[in-house]
């Protein structure tokens, strides 16, 4: 292995040796009393400072601004809180020593994959701390999707009346529980060609078919502010956004356009000492029309989840992605209007109450078999206010003439298919896996290692995809 004894940097040409050099002038001037370190708040804004510090050699005292929002007045608070750049020692170790750690384990790996024996392939090959463990995941997902049989089943749909009321049903085994060795073996599969027998001998019957409903509450919790990875699985879901493209607007959004708080945080809390900055960002809120309404509802009823979304033992170097309260300017649009607007419609959601859903079960039953269909609606719209979701009521659902009630078959069929393996990983099912990679580790100690860490920072995820993307070690496709 190669292990250098010292490591040694050495700066960039370009444009950025012209900044190195300036900011150098300007911190070895006799004039200067104390250097103040006004890089991103974390590990890796930490990193930059001390090393263009001690690129300098300057024995001038630092100090830190700790910066959370970019907006005139947190900048203010920053400055005039500011503490000895001593206190954040530890803060610089850890930022050394992951970059250490990368160079070591990259340059070593590298070397090996790429000096392998079976190697046919003269170029050369790149392993990565976090890279290669996150193609692992990929390859993995692969496998599995290349490893499964498909396994023939029948579903059955069939199409019931009673008064005026019409509706489609599946057929559904009874007091079913999944089975993790077989998990082809679902609920509404018929495997068995004697099941399947049985079934069109009671259908075959006529009836006696009963309808019985029930009602009943589901509640719907409203969501946690965004940390940057679930903006960016969000964005993907929404718009097939890449996790990079979510990066670059909401970074856009922060030091560009001032409109919302520092978007590389992995927290979805608030500190506790933010009530009033979290009151002010309300009612600036209320100068823009189509948030208007919530906030004064918010307003009016006071805010829920306040002990939930005020929470600092959540909140390590970056709190969660919330807006400013500041106004976006006229020409304002395209990409970064549409994120801009989910950031600020999940704020206002994550003080409204829970949302409540009516759940209506329909179950029709023939000689021991059932089909069952369920619809929701909206009850006491609570957070759904803010961010709406559509009610799914399938036409001529209408109104039972009684509960339970004699009910006619119209129409069934039977449909032959095969199982299919898993989907193709989305960005932001990847994203999820990296977020959570170390939950199925056997090994103790290492299991309790990367508990709550994952693979790379929310800051660095996108970049290791767009890495793999580049090296050609993955690609995306839209089929």
């Amino acid at each position: 292995p190669f292990i250098p004894e010292e490591f040694l940097y050495k700066p960039k040409g370009g444009r950025n040796s012209k900044q190195l050099k300036a900011i150098s002038k300007l911190v070895k001037d006799k004039s200067v009393t104390e250097v103040v370190n006004a890089c991103d708040a974390a590990r890796e804004g930490e990193l930059i400072f001390r090393t263009i510090i001690r690129h300098t050699k300057i024995k001038t005292p630092t100090s830190r601004m700790w910066m959370q929002s970019m907006t005139y007045d947190a900048l203010l608070e920053a400055f005039e809180n500011r503490k000895s750049g001593d206190e954040y020692q530890a803060l610089s170790d850890a930022a050394y020593a992951r970059s250490y750690a990368d160079w070591i384990i990259g340059m070593n790996g590298s070397r090996v994959a790429t000096r392998l024996p079976q190697s046919r392939d003269r170029s050369a090959n790149s392993l990565g701390r976090v890279q290669t463990a996150t193609l692992a995941l990929v390859v993995d997902h692969e496998l599995e999707i290349l490893s499964h049989v498909p396994v023939p089943f029948w579903q059955l749909n069939a199409t019931f009346s009673a008064g005026d009321a019409r509706w489609k049903a599946r057929w559904e085994r009874s007091g079913h529980k999944d089975d993790p060795d077989r998990p082809e073996h679902k609920a509404h599969r018929i495997t068995e060609a004697d099941e399947k027998a049985s079934i069109e001998e009671a259908l075959a019957q006529k009836g006696p078919f009963s309808t019985a409903e029930t009602t009943r509450t589901k509640k719907e919790k409203p969501p946690l502010n965004y940390d940057l990875t679930t903006l960016q699985k969000r964005a993907n879901s929404m718009w097939s956004w890449s996790a990079k493209r979510t990066l670059g607007i909401a970074q856009d959004l922060y030091d560009k356009f001032k409109l919302t708080t520092y978007p590389r945080t992995d927290s979805k809390y608030l500190p506790e000492d933010m009530h009033e900055t979290v009151a002010k960002t309300l009612e600036q809120l209320t100068q823009q029309s189509e948030y208007d309404a919530h906030v004064k509802r918010l307003q009016a009823d006071g805010l829920s989840n306040a002990s939930r979304n005020f929470n600092s033992s959540k909140v390590s170097d970056h709190y969660a992605i919330v807006p400013t309260g500041q106004a976006p300017p006229s020409n304002f649009g395209g990409d970064h209007a549409k994120l801009y607007d989910m950031i600020v419609r999940n704020f206002l959601a994550s003080w409204h109450p829970e949302a409540e859903w009516n759940v209506i079960k329909r179950t029709t039953t023939v000689a021991g078999h059932e089909f069952i269909k369920s619809v929701e609606t909206i009850k006491s719209s609570g957070w759904r206010a803010v961010v709406p979701k559509s009610e799914k009521v399938p036409e001529g659902w209408g109104q039972l003439p009684s509960n339970p009630c004699d009910t006619s078959l119209e129409g069934h069929e039977f449909s032959e298919e095969l199982s299919k393996p898993k989907n193709r990983l989305k960005e932001a099912s990847l994203l999820q896996l990296m977020e959570h990679a170390g939950k199925h580790i056997e090994d103790d100690d290492l299991a309790e290692a990367m508990k709550d860490k994952g693979l790379g920072t929310p800051a660095t995820r996108a970049d290791t995809i767009e890495k793999l993307l580049t090296r050609k070690y993955i690609r995306r496709s839209r089929n």
